[in-house]
């Protein structure tokens, strides 16, 4: 293992003449100004359990042997193209700034090289020095702490977080990123802190904090459901479906005692709600839109004496789309097509308990649905006939006739619905 301490006192690091005090106490070194060095970019690599890539390559934890450039640059090279792919924008301009004006903020390095704040700035200099040819160096406060000691995690895991959450704010953190960290971090004989810590250090809300760990917490659950790996979350970011798993967490945390009988209620409700969130996926609803429709789930379905009965119906169908799934989960959007009529069936048979919940409220609510239904199929029209992201060249030619009979068939629905209105008008 390279040692970041023995390369200093072999004259092959040097010091910038900077000093730096941490921003946050870990032990003895809390008072005092550290030393910031220039350290050669071939002895550093990118520190897999940071929580803002520890998502993207969680997928791939089996694959990865994180090591610095002397080794082997394709460990490297592998999270350094995810940077980029997950904000390119930023990226460039921390290169620019950087090939303008220096490196301005120092990071934090671990003895062995594993970045633990920098990670942006590393993958600029990294690509500027092969862009270049020159030779950069990043400079960084070393800190005397490693990963292979159980107690040195948490020290690194709440300087970590006193940086990432409170100098550069944790709205700079992608949701999903967020919540897989809280679970990574509390999860476990080997946890690195307890969730009351973490709330402490990263400046949350007690409530905050456990609605993000259950979110990854049934993150997971989909995952397996599905056939993928666990541990998969690109999956859930590149297809930004978030937001209902941190709906579903509210929902079935409230919703559910601890007693056997309600925790077989439950696990029927998260399948149920996993059936939405892949029916919503494939028709192209997405962000606030599929928030609403799982608030409203839990709303008109969940809080009613049907749930038991709803769960009932959709059981075989759910079932039968995990089965369809599980045959290749990666291709998630090619599989729900092949699924087409297990999840029109959910959608048949949702929008028919969500309609009569509805409706079942007072008369302005009817009416609100009615108006509702109405928007829906101007908004269609208004998009050329398909909603969400769809286009004509994924549709055959078949499944365009079967939308015509449809349509043929509203249209004599409306007519009938028409007459009938106005037969009974005083």
């Amino acid at each position: 293992m390279t040692s970041l301490i023995d390369l200093e006192k072999a004259g092959k690091i040097e010091k910038t003449g900077a000093t730096i005090k941490l921003p946050t106490r870990l032990n003895n070194l809390g008072t005092e100004n550290m030393d910031v060095y220039r350290i050669p970019l071939k002895y550093l690599y990118y520190n897999d359990k940071n929580g803002r890539i520890s998502t993207a390559i969680a997928g791939y934890h089996d694959e990865l042997n994180p090591v610095n450039d002397t080794v082997d640059p394709a460990y490297n090279d592998f999270v350094a193209k995810l940077i980029e792919q997950n904000n390119p924008a930023a990226l460039k301009r921390t290169q620019k700034s950087i090939q303008e004006s220096g490196q301005r903020i120092c990071g934090y390095v671990l003895e062995d090289g594993r970045i633990v704040d920098g990670n942006r700035r590393y993958t600029a200099l990294r690509n500027l020095q092969k862009a270049t040819g020159k030779t950069y160096y990043f400079e960084a406060v070393i800190l005397p702490f490693s990963y292979d000691n159980q107690t040195d995690r948490s020290k690194i895991k709440k300087l970590e977080l006193a940086i990432q959450m409170g100098v550069e704010k944790r709205e700079d953190y992608d949701p999903v990123d967020l919540a897989v960290d809280i679970y990574q971090t509390t999860t476990g004989d080997d946890a690195m802190m307890t969730l009351a810590d973490y709330v402490n250090v990263a400046n949350m809300k007690k409530k905050e904090a456990e609605r993000y760990y259950q979110g990854a917490v049934y993150m997971r659950e989909f995952l397996k459901f599905i056939g993928a790996d666990e541990n998969n979350y690109n999956l859930i970011k590149e297809n930004q479906i978030w937001s209902p798993f941190y709906e579903m967490g509210k929902s079935l945390t409230n919703n559910f005692g601890d007693d056997a009988d309600s925790q077989v209620q439950k696990n029927e409700t998260m399948h149920s709600y996993f059936g939405l969130i892949l029916h919503d996926l494939h028709v192209g609803v997405s962000g606030t839109p599929a928030r609403t429709h799982m608030r409203d789930f839990t709303q008109n379905i969940v809080k009613s004496p049907n749930l038991n009965e709803f769960n009932d119906e959709v059981s075989d169908t759910v079932e039968d789309l995990a089965d369809t799934l599980q045959e290749s989960p990666i291709n998630l959007m090619t599989q729900l097509t092949e699924a087409n009529d297990n999840i029109s069936q959910f959608g048949d048979t949702y929008d028919t308990y969500i309609r009569d919940a509805k409706n079942g409220e007072s008369v302005e609510k009817f009416i609100k649905s009615i108006k509702d239904s109405v928007k829906y199929y101007e908004d269609l029209n208004n998009n050329g006939g398909l909603a969400g992201t769809l286009r004509y060249g994924e549709i055959s030619n078949e499944q365009l006739k079967q939308l015509q009979a449809y349509m043929r068939k509203l249209d004599g629905l409306c007519k009938d619905l028409f007459n009938k209105y106005g037969n009974e008008i005083r």
